[in-house]
């Protein structure tokens, strides 16, 4: 079956439009940079989340409670509870943390004496240091390649990886040669991450599901941040449009499933979709963070929809996954 991809859309076009409009000519001239390492620091130093759809408590609310049971407990409270209860002194480290919200979730529980966060943004990791001080917790940030980094081989009770795996190349060895080591014989590897097409390429399936549901939402629902623009369709990205923002954006993605089943004991795996709203909603999600009940009734009604066509399609997007040796 041929892969269903695209090399360059006319959505493409639209959002280099949108993106100069909302950020100006600077967005654009910071992604002119020959090696792909200096587009990748580019893209996440220079990074602010303005309108996607995790911004909807509604949807992280259905992740927590397809996770935990519960639409208030989230990821990081659960596996403490679950697997790390009663247990101290615990060695934890996060690699590609960004600005650190996740290692602060899990500093904040006494049973970590030492955790360690990386990340290959500058920007990101001067970022997560402030914060981590505001709240007075005591984490250790290092900027680069973990890969590169001194860490202590075997001393890890916890390796996170959360929206981070699917930046990496080659995921198979990766995890193999490089995170397995650095756990304990009984240390966990968590897994909160985006596990869908290569490169963002859309399957047919989901461009016309996200297209139909698209034609439905109200007018003022589908304008675009910052712009007095609508979004009109949801394109497939184009490969040389990924490559040029940020070439390690899921660039071995539909790896990490397989790899994982390959190298560790899965000791729980669930699917959190994403195959419909993390698309439709790009660029428009503002729109959603409101208590009206008119949105109230449409966000229902899209999660839904996503719901359906995860299990119609018996595939999913996304997966949060608690792992062993």
């Amino acid at each position: 079956m041929a892969k269903e991809m695209s090399y360059i859309t006319f959505g493409d076009f639209l959002d280099v439009y949108h993106k100069i409009n909302e950020k100006g000519i600077s967005f654009l001239l910071s992604k002119l940079k020959v090696l792909p390492k200096s587009r990748v620091e580019a893209k996440w130093d220079s990074y602010a989340s303005t309108s996607d759809f995790w911004l909807v408590p509604e949807i992280t609310e259905l992740w927590n409670e397809i996770i935990s049971g519960d639409k208030n407990t989230i990821y990081e409270d659960y596996v403490v509870a679950n697997y790390l209860k009663g247990k101290s002194n615990l060695k934890m480290i996060s690699i590609g943390c960004g600005e650190g919200l996740h290692d602060r979730n899990f500093a904040k529980h006494s049973c970590f004496s030492h955790i360690d966060a990386v990340d290959v943004s500058g920007d990101s990791i001067a970022n997560a240091r402030v914060l981590a001080d505001k709240e007075n917790l005591n984490i250790h940030y290092h900027q680069g390649d973990f890969k590169k980094l001194n860490f202590e081989l075997g001393s890890y009770d916890v390796v996170l990886f959360s929206s981070s795996l699917h930046h990496f190349e080659n995921v198979e060895n990766t995890l193999s040669d490089f995170v397995k080591p650095l756990l304990k014989d009984d240390g966990l590897l968590v897994i909160f991450e985006y596990c869908g097409p290569n490169r963002l390429q859309w399957t047919n399936a989901q461009l016309q599901k996200s297209n139909e549901l698209l034609q439905k939402l109200p007018q003022s629902y589908k304008q675009l941040y910052r712009s007095t623009s609508v979004k009109t369709k949801v394109y497939r990205p184009g490969i040389w449009r990924m490559l040029l923002v940020d070439p390690s954006e899921a660039v071995d993605s539909e790896a990490i499933v397989p790899s994982l089943a390959k190298h560790f004991q899965i000791v729980e795996q669930k699917e959190l979709g994403w195959n419909i709203l993390h698309l439709l909603l790009k660029g428009i999600a503002h729109n959603f963070v409101n208590d009206t009940p008119e949105t109230k009734a449409l966000i229902s009604d899209l999660l839904k929809e996503e719901l359906d066509f995860v299990q119609s399609q018996k595939t999913s997007d996304a997966i949060f996954g608690v792992y062993k040796k």
